[in-house]
């Protein structure tokens, strides 16, 4: 077996909708709407936190499609 068929570089997944809300101690957490592109959820929709900046349309690798973060809700 070749070096790249043994490596697993996780799951695509396009952002769909960038949500106003931040989470993390300063804020630098943002969430985000997911649209899975490959593997077995294909075209299934999850929401993640996202460190880093961040746009809709931004493609980006997840390592696994079945945890998805809950919303955060402004007190």
């Amino acid at each position: 077996m070749a070096e790249e068929e043994r490596r697993f570089n996780g799951y695509l997944a396009e952002v769909v909708n960038v949500e106003q809300a931040r989470t993390g101690i300063y804020g630098e957490i943002k969430q985000a709407m997911c649209k899975i592109l490959d593997g077995k959820d294909k075209g299934r929709v999850i929401r993640r936190n996202i460190a880093g900046q961040i746009q809709v349309g931004d493609i980006i690798r997840l390592p696994d499609t079945s945890r998805e973060d809950k919303r955060i809700v402004a007190r």
